[in-house]
């Protein structure tokens, strides 16, 4: 029988005031420059770190932790999506707690606690109420602390994952970019799909979920944030009360080593004989998020592909009405992740939304962008950069993002200076960098009898898959 929620009047309260009241944002206060809140970090003996970020304009606490060795990298070969199953199962019970007493304690109190991995680290998040600011410090620690990973448990999601993987696969656009990452990277650690495939899945066993949880989870890869309504001196002596006598240790770290970029044209047709529309991806090796370059090349990506009016998404929707979106992104990892340029259209355009795509990327080149272009992008980026610093889980999940990739708290406090320091002459080398016009790999999902001979226009090296197989 499904559960009734509980009617919490001071949730309702406490909505009701975040919906009413001014914006908190820095940049609202100062358009021409944005500064992160002050917080603490504090190190703990077992290596720990702990970020704190007083915030008293709500009764509110979230709660971000970043395990920098739970990555899906980690996975072994043939156990793709072990990582994620150990992150997901840490609320599945305790030495202390089952699954469902975890799910009453956060119900009761109207908290939330959600947990997975990225490829490169392992991620948790929680909000709670500030009055329950203590059983949140108690359950947080007992999940990341104390998980029993119970068979029936580990059997139940193991089932669900690949039931997902398989829904997902009639829905093209949420399981393209493990084709692309897979096509671009190969045996490379970012090719392997995040949440594993139908098969890795199916050999993983509960004894390895554990081991792997033995191995990976240590308190010195450990980064917890806090942002919100608390004190911190008081926070920080109940969280070292629970942390402090988790004993450090030394963890494998797999080794990424950064990716050649693609040479020439390549093409991955996946087919999907059912299919009305195409959709398509298509990129190269990008840049690192620590790389110097990476605010410049958003500020130029904002123009290719990063909004409604990106140069891509006037072509292919606001102008010719071939698709309802198309974008461009750089992933964000420690090593240059994947460029992509992605979209869908009606079988029928295939072959004109992807001419018009890449007649999109040589104007970029041919044409570059004029000085009003430039100041629109700045204006644009830090237009929007306000609202996603305003809430504590928004902070936490920034402040925990910076010390992952080392940037600190004076990437945030310039951040503006440098958009505005982004030149012409930037912009042009971005575009000439970054921007690969001749070398290109292409995943193409769809009916395959449609776009078949489309991908063979494109490149002479054309690779083929089924939807229906295993993996990606």
């Amino acid at each position: 029988m499904r559960k009734k929620s509980r009617w919490r009047p001071e949730r309702f309260v406490l909505w009701t005031l975040i919906l009413i009241m001014p914006a908190l944002s820095p940049a609202a206060e100062n358009a021409g420059k944005v500064q992160l809140p002050q917080y603490q970090t504090i190190r703990f003996d077992n290596g720990m770190t702990l970020l704190l970020l007083e915030r008293h304009q709500l009764p509110l606490v979230s709660f971000r932790w970043v395990l920098k060795s739970g990555g899906s990298i980690g996975d072994p070969e043939g156990r793709e999506g072990l990582a994620s199953l150990t992150a997901q199962l840490l609320r599945k019970g305790t030495a202390t707690r089952t699954a469902d007493q975890i799910s009453g304690s956060l119900d009761f109190v109207g908290a939330n606690f959600h947990s997975g991995a990225a490829q490169e680290y392992a991620w948790g998040s929680a909000e709670f109420l500030k009055k329950d600011l203590n059983l949140a410090v108690d359950l947080l620690s007992d999940m990341l602390l104390h998980p029993t990973f119970p068979p029936g448990e580990v059997d139940k999601l193991i089932k669900q994952e690949i039931d997902s993987i398989k829904e997902d696969k009639a829905v093209p656009q949420r399981v393209i970019q493990y084709y692309f990452d897979g096509f671009l990277f190969g045996a490379q650690r970012y090719g392997r799909p995040l949440g594993g495939t139908e098969t890795s899945l199916s050999k993983i066993t509960r004894d390895e979920i554990a081991s792997s949880y033995e191995a990976q989870f240590v308190p010195n890869e450990l980064i917890l944030a806090v942002a919100g309504d608390f004190s911190t001196s008081e926070v920080e002596a109940g969280l070292r009360e629970k942390f402090n006598s988790w004993k450090a240790k030394k963890v494998a770290t797999p080794v990424v080593n950064e990716a050649s970029k693609a040479q020439g044209k390549h093409v991955l047709v996946v087919d999907k004989p059912d299919s009305t529309q195409t959709f398509f991806r298509l990129g190269n090796v990008g840049l690192a998020r620590t790389n110097p370059d990476w605010i410049p090349v958003q500020v130029v990506n904002t123009l290719f592909g990063g909004r409604f009016t990106s140069l891509i998404n006037t072509a292919l929707r606001i102008e010719s009405g071939l698709t309802y979106g198309a974008n461009s992104f750089f992933s964000s990892r420690r090593m240059p992740g994947s460029f992509v340029i992605s979209s869908f259209t009606p079988n029928d355009s295939t072959e004109r939304a992807l001419n018009m795509t890449l007649d999109a990327l040589k104007d970029l080149h041919e044409k570059g962008i004029s000085q009003d272009q430039l100041q629109s992008a700045r204006n644009y980026i830090k237009g929007q950069f306000g609202p996603t610093i305003e809430t504590n889980d928004q902070l936490a999940n920034l402040i925990g993002d910076l010390e992952f990739y080392g940037l600190g708290p004076q990437y945030i406090n310039t951040y503006f200076e440098k958009i505005d320091a982004v030149t012409l002459a930037d912009a042009k080398r971005i575009i000439e960098t970054y921007y690969p016009l001749n070398h290109l790999d292409f995943v193409l999902i769809g009916k395959g009898s449609v776009i078949d001979p489309v991908a063979r226009k494109l490149a002479s090296d054309v690779k083929h898959k089924f939807i229906t197989d295993p993996g990606f």
